[in-house]
């Protein structure tokens, strides 16, 4: 007699925010596909623009950055307009808290991309080096409402601990 499984979905629970009033995200002007396009209840949100970066927190903006790429952005940046993003990572070096985030998975971003035309241990290389080099942690996320999550508990959590909360 073994152990009866269970066909029943697990119970999701649902996530909910507690923003502190004064929190408020900055979302770089420059950035067109911004994340957030519908706010969660109580999230604040303005447009700025950053010195470097896509997203940071009010009064944190020279501390705290994530810079998000998608994949074709990406291969971009890693390829023709290599010099611009890397005086965009010099910048970001002298953060107290830096992310690049790339809005794709892993393999698809090491993957051969007809349209960058970079061969996949260019790519490698060079998110290997933007670690090592600049101290900016890569963080892959394709699904846009996880990613969103990522970035908020991150901004917030620099925020509360900045705060002493």
């Amino acid at each position: 007699m073994g152990d009866k499984i269970s066909l029943a979905k697990p119970k999701i629970i649902k996530f909910e925010w507690d923003f502190p009033l004064d929190f408020v995200v900055v979302i770089d002007t420059r950035e067109q596909d911004q994340l957030f396009k519908r706010p969660t209840k109580g999230l604040v949100i303005v447009r700025n623009k950053l010195e470097a970066g896509d997203y940071s927190v009010r009064g944190f903006e020279s501390s705290i950055s994530i810079e998000r790429k998608h994949l074709s952005d990406l291969h971009q940046s890693l390829g023709r307009e290599r010099e611009r993003f890397k005086r965009e990572l010099e910048r970001l070096k002298l953060y107290e808290c830096k992310w690049l985030v790339i809005e794709a998975n892993e393999d698809e971003c090491l993957s051969f991309q007809h349209f960058g035309g970079m061969h996949p241990n260019a790519i490698r290389q060079s998110l290997a080096s933007i670690e090592c080099r600049y101290g900016i942690a890569v963080h892959y996320q394709p699904d846009r409402r996880k990613l969103e999550r990522w970035v908020l508990d991150r901004l917030l959590r620099f925020y509360r601990i900045k705060r002493g909360d």
